[in-house]
């Protein structure tokens, strides 16, 4: 079985830059559920070591909004 150990002191900032960049990134998107995400990645980093963050984090780019804005369009009256 393969284990990926990685120290305290490496794995939080990382945990803390994933999501300090998530967050971000979404603000800039205007998504309101950027402290969701930011959150959820920096939990699931640990909950599944480093494996739940990629997971999380492959997830959010696959749904973040590409052009910026809100992701579905409000139809003109």
């Amino acid at each position: 079985m393969v284990e990926i150990a990685l120290q305290w002191f490496f794995s939080i900032p990382l945990a803390l830059f994933g999501a300090l960049w998530m967050y971000r990134d979404a603000k800039s998107r205007r998504m309101e559920t950027a402290d969701m995400w930011a959150v959820g990645f920096f939990v699931a980093f640990f909950l599944l070591p480093f494996l739940g963050g990629i997971l999380v984090f492959a997830f959010y780019l696959r749904k973040r909004n590409r052009g910026g804005g809100f992701a579905y369009s409000v139809p003109s009256e």
